[in-house]
């Protein structure tokens, strides 16, 4: 274990280091949030994640915890770790993003952007071209809306930032014209990323949802279906023991 990294840090942003090498080699990051309604954003975690163990721990006073000031609580349960994955690929799991309120946006944008900032600066300085954003389209039926349509979670979109078209390849999107609303961390890390990176790649891949009462274990399979074809490992094991215990609570 390394440690505090002053040279990597920023006064938004702590960086932990247990294993990371710096190189001048592209790499491609991948992006989940765990707290996501219908545990979509968890299962999915963890299924990636499976046994690897983090080379980058993140704190941010951005991040959120609200089970901070109890004595079972650590600074592993909250914040972002990044995972090293096969090839130049990487992982970051965002533990707990602070809740956001769909009513008062200028608010979530004061809480989102200075921590997306400060990891997309992060990602330049380390060499990163892409940023891949994953998630379900849960919040749909959150909103309830004719102009934000629910599909199934067998349906996977791959919204390409810099060209705003979707992506025909993997994904098949039936409707070209589907409208998407995405939570202020998926939708910011993306366009945040286009701009500090116009020659890289910025996605947001978004499979369906059976909704927020559900569990959203068919959009799980979808988006890792596509991180197969991404040539990503994922633990199927980890998927369907977190789905177990889902299920049990």
């Amino acid at each position: 274990m390394m440690g505090y990294s002053p040279e990597l840090s920023t006064t938004d942003l702590d960086v932990i280091e247990f294993d990371w090498e710096m190189n001048s080699k592209a790499k491609r990051l991948y992006i989940t949030i765990s707290s996501e309604p219908a545990f979509g954003g968890l299962i999915l975690s963890n299924g990636i994640i499976g046994n690897r163990k983090p080379v980058i721990k993140f704190n941010s006073k951005w991040f959120y915890d609200s089970t901070f000031g109890n004595t079972e609580f650590k600074l592993t349960d909250s914040g972002a770790s990044l995972y090293k994955l096969k090839g130049d690929n990487y992982f970051l799991e965002l533990v707990n993003w602070r809740p956001f309120n769909m009513h008062d946006p200028a608010n979530d944008w004061l809480s989102t952007y200075p921590l997306v900032s400060a990891v997309c600066k992060w990602a330049y300085t380390n060499n990163f071209t892409d940023i891949v954003s994953l998630s379900s389209s849960v919040l749909h039926d959150f909103i309830n809306s004719p102009k934000y349509k629910a599909f199934p979670p067998e349906e996977l979109y791959v919204f390409d930032v810099h060209t705003s078209k979707y992506v025909k390849k993997p994904a098949k999107p039936k409707n070209k014209k589907q409208e998407m609303m995405l939570s202020p961390p998926h939708f910011l890390f993306t366009r945040v990323w286009s701009e500090f990176m116009p020659t890289g790649k910025a996605l947001n891949v978004i499979a369906g949802s059976d909704g927020v009462d559900s569990i959203d274990i068919k959009a799980v399979n979808t988006l890792c279906a596509y991180l197969k074809s991404e040539g990503i490992t994922i633990s199927q094991k980890t998927i369907d023991k977190t789905y177990t215990e889902i299920q049990k609570a």
